[in-house]
């Protein structure tokens, strides 16, 4: 296989396992995606129709409540959990590097996403045609400021185990989006500190990530 055939069968099997073992990741990364559904919320009005590229189980797209939800995984163990979780959306098994999908929408969504792919580019290149004019991409990813974090919470279960990551800054992504004919409209920080230690992680996410 090539190395981009590797990467992605190598990912493929790290997240069918986590899949397979969902209940116990979820207990530790609770606080998290609680907190970053909040922010989807604040930024996703509810009817409105929404693609999710990587969406997992599809918990955060279905907290949305589009109108009309596609969710996209390579992973057939998270689909198959998704549909079971949530038969009023439709999920699809497939690579973002090769999506094809006939039909637009109002929100594209790239969660915790970037982070993991073999070619950010091409991703953000294959979701132009879903676009319309008036669509909007979000992105969320890891800072690598999270790097020694995250590692510790892996180990301590406190978190999903993670493969390498792309460390990318808020300029590469917004150059990656720009060569792929997006406009970048704005970038902020949200959430600080990942972990549900209080009153810690209320300071961190609340007031000091602002700063």
């Amino acid at each position: 296989p090539t190395p981009a055939e590797a990467y992605r069968a190598h990912r493929i099997r790290h997240w069918d396992h986590v899949a397979r073992n969902i209940q116990r990741w979820n207990a530790g990364n609770r606080y998290y995606h609680r907190r970053l559904t909040q922010v989807f919320e604040n930024l996703v009005s509810p009817g409105q129709r929404v693609l999710e590229i990587g969406c997992a189980q599809g918990d955060l797209l279905a907290a949305l409540k589009p109108s009309y939800g596609v969710g996209v995984d390579f992973s057939a163990a998270m689909v198959a959990g998704a549909r079971q979780k949530h038969p009023e959306l439709t999920f699809v098994d497939a690579d973002a590097h090769e999506l094809a999908l006939d039909e637009t929408f109002d929100v594209v969504i790239l969660s915790d996403l970037i982070n993991d792919v073999w070619d950010v580019e091409t991703i953000f290149q294959r979701i132009r045609p879903f676009c319309t004019p008036s669509t909007r991409v979000i992105v969320n990813y890891y800072s690598r400021v999270w790097a020694p974090l995250l590692a510790l919470a892996g180990k301590l279960g406190l978190s999903t185990p993670k493969l390498a990551q792309n460390w990318l800054v808020s300029e590469d992504v917004s150059t990656l989006l720009y060569l792929a004919g997006f406009e970048t409209l704005r970038n902020q920080r949200e959430i600080l500190w990942p972990l549900p230690f209080r009153p810690l992680s209320a300071l961190c996410n609340r007031w000091l990530v602002k700063l």
